[in-house]
């Protein structure tokens, strides 16, 4: 089993049956039929989100984060409190590695 990194704001699927699809949409996603492709519009449910799609991938899903403060894309797999973050590679905003080294500086900005 791999390791599919996917970003929340858009992303591809293979072909899923009907009763998939609608499954997909009520657990939050977004369907854009002009780009043929998915993005998340609700984190309501967004475990039983993820495990749904590494089960139509059959592989292990990650979702990319968006920095708080800089915007920049990244993945967790770049932070030194992956191990003990409870939201890691759920697909939420967070704060880049880049920008947690600045420290006290941008946190002004957060709050």
């Amino acid at each position: 089993m791999k390791v599919v990194v996917l970003d929340k704001k858009s992303f591809i699927l293979p072909y899923v049956e009907r009763g998939k699809f609608s499954r997909l949409l009520r657990l939050g996603l977004e369907y854009n039929r002009d780009k043929g492709s998915y993005s998340i519009s609700s984190f309501d449910k967004i475990e039983e989100l993820i495990d749904t799609i590494s089960s139509i991938l059959n592989d292990e899903v990650l979702f990319l984060q968006n920095c708080l403060m800089c915007s920049k894309v990244f993945s967790c797999s770049d932070c030194k409190y992956a191990d003990v973050c409870a939201t890691k590679n759920l697909p939420f905003q967070c704060v880049c590695p880049q920008c947690l080294k600045k420290g006290k500086t941008h946190q002004q900005k957060i709050f």
